[in-house]
C-alpha cells in the first residue's frame, strides 16, 4: 500500500508538467530550448482532457489548448490528464498522447524513413534511435520543469505568470525568461 500512496501523492507532478509544457509552448511560440538538449518545437494539438476530482473536460479540435474553454478549465482548477502532443526536432516529427498521471506515451507516431520491407534489424535500430531521440528531448524538458518547480521563484514569480496566462492575459515573457535563466543557469548569449 505504501507504493500506491507514494504514486497517488505525486500524481499532480505529471499534470503540472503538462500545464508547464503548454505554458512554455505558448510563451516561446512552440520553440523550446531544453537545458542540455537540442532545440525543439512542441505544442499540444487535437485533444486535451482536463480533470478536477471526478469532473472532466475533453476538448477536441485543431488546437484545443488555445480555446477559451481550455483556459476556463484551468481557471476552474482542472489540470490535464491527457494531451495529444507534437514535437519537431530538426527534420523529424513525433506525435503521441501523453498520459499525465504516469507520464506514459501512447499512440506514438515515429518519423520513420525506412520501409517495412527493409531489413528487419535496420528498421528495429531506426525505431530505437528515434525513441531514444524523443526520450532525450522529453527528459531534458522534464528536468527543466523539475528544477523550475523546486526553485524558490516558482510560487512567487512563475505561478502568478501562469495564472495571468490562464486568465487570458499576456504574461510578461521577459520576466519569465529572466526567471527561467536564473533558475536553470542559462547564460544570455552576447550579440556581436
Amino acid at each position: 500500500m505504501e507504493l500506491l500512496d507514494l504514486i497517488e501523492g505525486r500524481r499532480f507532478m505529471g499534470r503540472e508538467f503538462v500545464v508547464w509544457l503548454w505554458f512554455e509552448s505558448e510563451m516561446q511560440e512552440t520553440n523550446l530550448h531544453p537545458t542540455g538538449g537540442d532545440p525543439v518545437s512542441m505544442w499540444l494539438e487535437a485533444q486535451i482532457t482536463l480533470v478536477l476530482e471526478k469532473e472532466e473536460s475533453r476538448l477536441k479540435g485543431a488546437i484545443p489548448a488555445s480555446s477559451p474553454e481550455a483556459k476556463e478549465a484551468l481557471r476552474q482548477g482542472k489540470l490535464p490528464k491527457e494531451a495529444k502532443m507534437r514535437l519537431v526536432r530538426g527534420e523529424r516529427e513525433y506525435a503521441w498522447t501523453l498520459k499525465a498521471d504516469s507520464l506514459g506515451l501512447s499512440g506514438l507516431k515515429l518519423p520513420t524513413q525506412l520501409k517495412k520491407n527493409d531489413e528487419k534489424h535496420e528498421v528495429f535500430y531506426e525505431r530505437m534511435m528515434l525513441l531514444e531521440e524523443l526520450e532525450t528531448s522529453l527528459s531534458a524538458l522534464y528536468a527543466d520543469f523539475v528544477r523550475m518547480r523546486l526553485a524558490d521563484p516558482w510560487d512567487d514569480e512563475v505561478v502568478p505568470l501562469m495564472k495571468n496566462w490562464a486568465h487570458g492575459e499576456k504574461p510578461d515573457a521577459g520576466a519569465y525568461l529572466a526567471t527561467k535563466r536564473a533558475v536553470l543557469g542559462e547564460k544570455r548569449k552576447k550579440k556581436r
